[in-house]
């Protein structure tokens, strides 16, 4: 015999699964009052030794024994429960209060003696051991996410990367042993074929960062930071791709954050990102890095004098895998992630991002992080 069904209309693998091996009267009372509290359940009710057996095949967050049952109490279903369950939690619910029978219900394993004539304190126990019991199952889930995507990222890694650094290695040997009897058409091509493998292989690594932040596998290691030497390495790195555009970088670095105190390759590749924005936005004239200090806090901007971003595509600029419009609808140059990355990036250093842009005049990216080396707060 089972009854009745789900108390909400939630599936069962939304709901909290509760078994129960009782009798129908204090079932029904205990369902009456836990579809009060909002609780998503998906409930069976056994009366039979046959039928929970059966039941036990299936997984369960709560059991709850009753007393209604003759030949079905606890001491009868507790011994299978430790048997086809045992990391299952079970309640047992009596209609009065008795001492010799709490010692026996103890040393079988149950995690509560409740009296059903204070019923109100039963269903709140039920509560409380099924939201336990939900959350075990999200840590179960949420281990076994994280584990699957380690297993991707070192597939990924072996599969994808291993083959473009390949190729990249190859152009240069290529480069290096035959470059003398390449055509200058040859050669232009060979550094075309390098450098899209350099670009597709950054995209690789920008999506196996974000799928590692997202998995929470980010590790922050602090240390001291010449931030001048820094900012002047990743000005270097992009004005190499600003070569023939009428674009100048500048950088003007405050005294009180030419050394911080955080994570010298994460903060990196948020100004990289920031900066390779700003650059592959901008046709015409400059793209400025700023660094100052605010109160117990450094403050980077990126400045740049670009199309700007339409104000309705604002709210979206760090969605993943979206790529906003710049100005007359074109759709913003470089990867549709480095925004997403330096936001999440600087969110694992502790501090915050922030953009403000006018259509026609060019955009802002602040950068707020808790990292003053004065301030010992990183």
């Amino acid at each position: 015999m089972t009854s009745p069904g789900p108390v909400t209309s939630l599936g069962e693998g939304d709901a909290a699964r509760l078994l129960f091996v009782a009798g129908e009267s204090e079932t029904q009372q205990v369902l009456e009052r836990l579809r009060g509290t909002g609780l998503a359940v998906s409930v069976e009710r056994v009366s039979t030794l046959e039928a929970l057996k059966a039941a036990l095949e299936r997984p369960w967050e709560l059991a709850v024994c009753g007393a209604e049952l003759a030949g079905l109490g606890f001491r009868e279903a507790a011994p299978l429960l430790r048997e086809k369950a045992p990391g299952l939690a079970f309640l047992v619910l009596t209609p009065r209060w008795d001492e010799a029978e709490l010692s026996a219900v103890l040393a079988a394993g149950a995690h509560g003696y409740l009296d059903m004539g204070r019923l109100a304190q039963v269903v709140l126990e039920v509560q409380r051991e099924l939201r336990r019991a939900i959350e075990r199952r999200q840590h179960r889930r949420s281990k076994e996410h994280r584990q699957r995507t380690s297993e991707f990222l070192a597939d990924l890694n072996h599969d994808i990367r291993s083959p473009l650094n390949g190729i990249i290695g190859y152009c240069d040997l290529l480069g290096i042993e035959e470059g003398g009897n390449l055509t200058p058409n040859g050669r232009r091509d060979l550094e075309l074929v390098k450098k899209s493998a350099q670009a597709l292989l950054t995209l690789i690594n920008d999506v196996l960062e974000l799928i590692r932040i997202e998995a929470g596998r980010m590790e922050v290691v602090t240390e001291l930071v010449n931030f001048r030497e820094l900012a002047e390495e990743c000005s270097m790195t992009v004005r190499e791709g600003l070569e023939g555009k009428a674009v100048e970088l500048t950088s003007d670095i405050a005294e009180q954050v030419y050394v911080l105190r955080t994570d010298e390759l994460k903060l990196r590749q948020v100004l990289l990102h920031l900066l390779a924005h700003a650059a592959g936005t901008t046709s015409v004239g400059t793209v400025a890095l700023t660094a100052r200090a605010e109160g117990h806090e450094a403050v980077f901007a990126v400045e740049d004098t670009g199309g700007g971003i339409p104000e309705d595509q604002l709210p979206f600029i760090f969605e993943s895998f979206r790529r906003i419009e710049g100005s007359k609808g074109r759709k913003a140059s470089g990867s549709a992630l480095g925004l997403v990355l330096a936001r999440e990036l600087t969110r694992v250093l502790g501090g915050s991002l922030s953009v403000r842009s006018t259509l026609g005049s060019g955009t802002t990216f602040t950068v707020r992080l808790p990292c003053l080396v004065e301030d010992g707060a990183c």
